[in-house]
C-alpha cells in the first residue's frame, strides 16, 4: 500500500501510529481492562508484549541519542516519509505536547536508513485483525451473561 501511495501521490494516514501507546514506553505488562480493545488484541499479552520489547530497546537508543522521548522519535520516524501523516491518540494534556514535540526531531537520511535496517532484523510478534477486535464484544456479552446469572 505504502508504495502505491508514495508512487501516486496519495497521503497516507497512519493508523495508531504510536501502537496503542506501546511505542512510548508507557506500557510494561498487559494490564489492559474493560472496553480497552488491546486486552483482545494478540500483539498486547503479556508474553508478545515482552518479546516486542527489543522493539523499544532500539527506539529508547535513538531517543537517547537524539535528546528527545521514545514518542517523539516513533512519531518523528513516521513523519520522515513526506507523505504519512500519523494521528496520534492522546488522552492527556502532557501527551498531547509530547507528541507535538516530535515535529522538532529530525531524523537525517543515514540515521532513517539505519533505523530501518535495524527494524528489518526485529520480529514483530501479535498482530491487530478484525477478528480479535470482534472477540471484544464477544468477551464483554459473556461478562454480562455470567453478572446476569449470578443475579
Amino acid at each position: 500500500m505504502i508504495p502505491f501511495c508514495r508512487e501516486n501521490g496519495i497521503g497516507f494516514v497512519a493508523y495508531s501510529p504510536m501502537a496503542g501507546g506501546f511505542l512510548s514506553g508507557k506500557y510494561h505488562h498487559a494490564t489492559f481492562k474493560g472496553d480497552d480493545v488491546r486486552r483482545v488484541i494478540t500483539r498486547y499479552t503479556e508474553e508478545n508484549m515482552q518479546a516486542n520489547r527489543v522493539l523499544l530497546e532500539l527506539i529508547n537508543r535513538y531517543a537517547e541519542a537524539k535528546h528527545c522521548t521514545a514518542a517523539q522519535i516513533s512519531l518523528a520516524w513516521v513523519m520522515h516519509s513526506e507523505h504519512i501523516v500519523p494521528i496520534p491518540g492522546m488522552r492527556s494534556d502532557a501527551r498531547m505536547l509530547e507528541n507535538l514535540g516530535a515535529a522538532e526531531v529530525t531524523l537525517t537520511d543515514d540515521e532513517y536508513a539505519a533505523m530501518n535496517e535495524a527494524l528489518s532484523h526485529i520480529t514483530i510478534h501479535g498482530n491487530r485483525t478484525d477478528e480479535d477486535i470482534a472477540k471484544l464484544g464477544t468477551i464483554e456479552g459473556s461478562q454480562q451473561e455470567v453478572a446476569k446469572a449470578d443475579r
